[in-house]
């Protein structure tokens, strides 16, 4: 454009900028970029936007209908290097694009079918750090370079730093040069201004760690509502320290929901549909779903169809952005804050406290999660605003630039989704454990007569310890060598079952010669608790490793040993002992009088071990006010000896399938 041109006949502005003083472009080029970097904010932006560009270009390259193709990413995290590496296979760049593509607000992107469009991404990663190393390959063109200084000639006030260049690199990637096309970056972490400058901050050193972090921080998590499928996208993972080298190889590209990664979390609507069937079938809805009580938690997902018939609060305006933007939403109601602390530590094995996955609303657009969680706005019950986890997904929502978030009208929407999600979920908390804090699931005090607490002073002045650490080798024996015939036998077997570790969740303190219960015992968890974890063929007798947050000392509680549960039946009917003192019964056979008055609940059934509060209990019995445990010896060691073939066994005996 000729600036001498008379202002009467008008110009065109952007034109007119491109034209302007060298020095002028510039320093407005170098805000532009400032401003986008400013837009990046979270910890886990560079991963997304390396991740979400692979996913796209592989997506891009499945859709032309190549014969033969599988989309693939490599995905490599080299903490003695503090780089970030992610490789695909996909279509690769042309020239004219990749000689452009970092620039600000270019993007050769079809909006509404990839994961960006804005033309923003990549100048974040060019710019926002000071070592990116870049490669491309297809039939039609093939570089290998590096972009040196990015971020530090945009936080140079003085002019000072040269504005980098693309530079030409010998191409040595053992995985790039293994695909037959499509692109790799890496960025090296450190300097200045950089977020994050070390790798080491996340305390991930393993693959499996760092799946927990990539599938719910970027968009290899990927969001598929309401029917939770994975992407079509498999990628390895490596991850290299100082002192190994090592790759999760193959993995699934999906968000990990709540309910797969903790245990015992059935979907409401299945439980709601089997208390509806036993109705109609003239049975007790409670009864129907006794199997799901005790739960972890419970979730449920809707479409945009379902959020509207079932939420009928919702205003025509959040109907109508429903149905624009195909909203879905996935919730999840955990009975305890503390379960996002087990999962963190026990499963994912993060650091300590970190929660990598807890209570909040999560939103997404276009199968990935995007910014951090929000609070659930709660006006009532905010605590739990903790307890729930729920994703909103969005199609073809723009976020705002960069990843800050979400149009202030989707948020909103977002928000009163989340918080309708949680009333319908928590609804459900009759099916939940109780929340008892720090001794979760001991349970509630019983009356503590006399001579229990004579036994505890007893305890304490006169403990029996033996040092000695050659004994209680495990002999794989009973020396017990017949089947109980009386309620003495029974007592022998089952203090063999404790002192053999067959039974790890009891500590007995004493019997009683004077008072009309047996004896006195302790629940307890102790160290190391991986010996309770349950396993159907090492420990069947264990519970969930979702239980097992600490280690505990239960209060004393009473204990009654028989030869068949029904002789302690009748001397409930009688008075002679009453049900709610006791806290365990001992026998070897169960009977048949329990059918009369009590339900039974067989945590020999596999199925039903997330009621297994305490590591070698058998069954949990119930009539219409109380509840107590109970060790049948006989299924106990029917079950010992054959886990499976005794499956079938217990759901016969104690199940209530519609």
């Amino acid at each position: 454009m000729n600036l001498l041109l008379p202002l009467e006949l008008g110009w065109d502005p952007l034109e007119a900028a491109s034209d302007s003083d060298h020095e002028i472009l510039t320093a407005g080029k170098k805000r532009e970029i400032k401003n986008i970097l400013k837009s990046y904010v979270g910890t886990y932006d560079p991963m997304s936007e390396l991740l979400q560009n692979a996913m796209d270009s592989v997506e891009r390259r499945a859709a032309e209908g190549e014969e033969g193709y599988h989309p693939k990413i490599f995905v490599k995290i080299d903490l003695q290097e503090n780089s970030f590496q992610v490789v695909d296979n996909g279509v690769g760049f042309k020239r004219e694009q990749f000689m452009a593509f970092i620039a600000p607000s270019i993007s050769f992107k079809a909006g509404g079918t990839t994961r960006g469009n804005k033309g923003v991404g990549a100048t974040y990663i060019a710019y926002g750090f000071n070592n990116l190393q870049m490669r491309t390959k297809n039939p039609g063109f093939s570089f290998s370079g590096q972009f040196l200084g990015g971020r530090d000639w945009v936080e140079d006030g003085q002019g000072s730093v040269h504005r980098p260049k693309i530079e030409p690199i010998a191409s040595e990637d053992e995985v790039f040069d293994s695909f037959d096309q499509g692109a790799s970056f890496k960025i090296k972490f450190g300097g200045k201004h950089t977020r994050p400058s070390d790798l080491s901050w996340y305390n991930a050193n393993t693959p499996e760690q760092w799946l927990y972090l990539l599938l719910l921080k970027t968009p290899l998590g990927h969001v598929n509502l309401p029917d939770q499928t994975p992407s079509a996208i498999s990628f390895d993972l490596h991850v290299t320290t100082k002192d190994a080298d090592n790759t999760a190889s193959s993995c699934v590209a999906k968000y990990k929901f709540p309910h797969e990664e903790i245990a015992v979390s059935p979907r409401l609507r299945t439980v709601r549909a089997l208390q509806t069937a036993a109705l109609e079938k003239g049975r007790d809805p409670i009864k129907s779903t006794e199997r799901y009580r005790n739960s972890n938690g419970v979730y449920d997902a809707f479409s945009g169809e379902e959020i509207v018939a079932r939420f009928k609060t919702l205003s025509q305006a959040d109907v109508d952005l429903i149905k624009q933007y195909n909203v879905s939403v996935y919730g999840y109601f955990a009975y305890s804050t503390s379960i996002w602390d087990t999962l963190n530590d026990k499963k994912a094995k993060l650091r300590k406290g970190f929660r990598v996955l807890r209570g909040g609303l999560q939103m997404a657009n276009n199968h990935m999660a995007q910014g951090d969680l929000i609070t659930i706005p709660l006006t009532k019950n905010t605590g739990h605003q903790n307890q729930a986890h729920v994703v909103v997904h969005f199609d073809n929502a723009e976020p705002d630039l960069g990843r800050k978030g979400f149009q202030p009208e989707l948020k909103e929407l977002g928000e009163r989704l989340s918080a309708l999600m949680v009333t319908y979920l928590s609804a459900a908390r009759d099916l939940l454990k109780n929340d008892t804090g720090a001794e979760a699931d001991i349970g509630k005090e019983i009356k503590v007569h006399d001579w229990m607490r004579d036994q505890e002073e007893h305890e304490k002045t006169h403990p029996l310890i033996l040092t000695n650490q050659n004994f209680f080798l495990p002999m794989r024996r009973i020396s017990m060598q017949s089947t109980p015939l009386c309620e003495q036998d029974s007592i022998v077997l089952f203090n063999q079952l404790i002192a053999g570790g067959v039974i790890r969740g009891i500590k007995l303190l004493s019997t009683s010669q004077v008072s009309q219960y047996d004896g006195m015992f302790r629940y307890v968890a102790e160290e190391p608790l991986e010996n309770l974890k349950f396993d159907k063929v090492a420990n069947p007798l264990g519970v969930y490793e979702e239980q097992l947050s600490q280690t505990y000392v239960g209060p004393p509680r009473i204990l009654e040993y028989k030869f068949s549960l029904d002789g302690l039946i009748r001397e409930f009917e009688n008075g002679e002992k009453s049900e709610k003192d006791i806290s365990l019964a001992v026998f070897w056979d169960i009977g048949t009088e329990f059918k009369r008055e009590y339900n039974v609940t067989s945590l020999l059934d596999f199925d039903n071990i997330h009621h297994r509060r305490h590591h070698g209990i058998t069954h949990v019995i119930r009539s219409a006010n109380t509840q107590f445990d109970a060790v049948c010896l006989r299924e106990l060691i029917e079950v010992l000896n054959d886990p499976d073939g005794q499956q079938a066994v217990q759901k016969e005996r104690y199940g209530d399938e519609l």
